[in-house]
């Protein structure tokens, strides 16, 4: 005999309760979230990295900036193809801005999970350096009340940048020197956000700073790079986050800061280092500037990304050579040692080239 179930008066109220109640979760309490955020605070990366100091020799750099966790991940398997020596990511290496992507930590735990990136990141060293999104806040800079927690925070995942940095830095500034004499690469990676000084606003836009004692790198910082320039290499890569090159954009870039901007040129000038390649992100922008500095030469800026995510649109400004990449990207540096050559590339999604520089060095 099949079982029968009756429902009787009075019942029907409380299944239509039961069946709300399943359909609705209760929302998260607010002990349940603190607890949660407090282990996502305390997460530490199980993915298996290759530390820079190990690399004996580079003729291949790829870099790109502006990954956001959440989206499309898929450029990690062309980056894998482009088999780099070396992986730079110049700021954004993820998304930690908005409230609902708080901690940074727990942003870091889902781009772990990601398998094509824990691959890559299994047999290729990577370096990072922060910008906005990963410092914490929009535009943020040295008034950034979380920019110690920040900072903590970054260098918990990216665990090789203490060992790369000057005694004392407070920021995430590191640098390192690699491969043998006559094929040495050096690498400064500059912090634009914990010292900066406050962007100006006039009627809801940015202007020019012209007051000498804002710095966008800070006292220390400027000494560091000094020094660090004066170090002998036989090709070098800056990296900084903000654009050095193109100045029309609106937006954050060194054009900010003019007497900065300029302080950079003078100590190229005044450390006599040569052979520099400035490689940028922030701009969702793949591109490539340069600047004529009397008595040095030109001087050229690769911005590469965004590598997910919406990218920006191409804009008119006289430093840019070439045109630029309006979807998401990647640069690659190939080095020569041979012939003393660099080979500068912007690549799609496809892997197909949008932008290409030579430089003899």
């Amino acid at each position: 005999m099949k079982p029968s179930f009756v429902v009787r008066s009075g019942m029907v109220p409380l299944l239509m309760v039961l069946v709300a109640c399943a359909e609705k979760p209760r929302p998260e309490s607010l002990t349940l979230k603190m607890m949660r955020m407090q282990a996502e605070t305390n997460y530490k990366s199980d993915v298996s990295s290759v530390a820079p100091q190990d690399v004996k020799k580079v003729e291949k750099v790829v870099f790109t900036c502006c990954v956001h966790q959440g989206e499309d991940q898929s450029l990690w398997q062309k980056i894998s193809q482009a088999q780099p020596d070396l992986v730079v990511l110049a700021g954004n290496s993820v998304d930690s801005v908005r409230f609902d992507e708080k901690p940074l930590s727990a942003q870091y735990k889902k781009l772990d999970q990601v398998e094509s990136y824990r691959d890559l990141r299994s047999r290729v060293p990577f370096m990072a350096v922060w910008d906005e999104q990963d410092y914490g806040v929009k535009n943020g800079d040295s008034d950034f009340a979380l920019k110690n927690e920040s900072r903590e925070a970054f260098l918990k995942y990216w665990t090789y940048i203490p060992k790369l940095q000057a005694t004392g830095a407070k920021g995430v500034e590191h640098s390192i020197i690699l491969g043998p004499k006559g094929q040495r690469l050096q690498l400064i990676l500059l912090d634009t956000r914990f010292y900066a000084a406050s962007l100006r606003e006039e009627n809801g836009q940015f202007k020019k700073n012209w007051i000498k004692n804002d710095s966008r790198l800070g006292k220390e910082q400027w000494k560091w790079l000094e020094s660090e320039l004066k170090k002998e290499a036989d090709y070098r890569i800056i990296v900084s986050p903000l654009q050095m090159a193109a100045n029309s954009y609106p937006g954050e870039r060194w054009g900010l800061s003019p007497l900065e901007r300029q302080r950079l040129f003078d100590t190229l000038r005044a450390t006599k280092a040569h052979n520099v390649l400035f490689i940028s992100g922030n701009r969702s922008l793949g591109a490539i500037g340069k600047v004529d500095l009397i008595d040095y030469g030109p001087l050229y800026d690769v911005t590469a990304g965004p590598f997910n995510g919406a990218a920006a649109i191409s804009e008119k400004d006289w430093h840019y050579v070439g045109k630029q990449v309006e979807e998401p990207n990647f640069g690659m540096i190939e080095l020569n040692w041979k012939k003393r050559e660099a080979q500068i590339k912007i690549l799609n999604r496809d892997g197909a080239q949008q932008g290409t520089l030579s430089l003899k060095f």
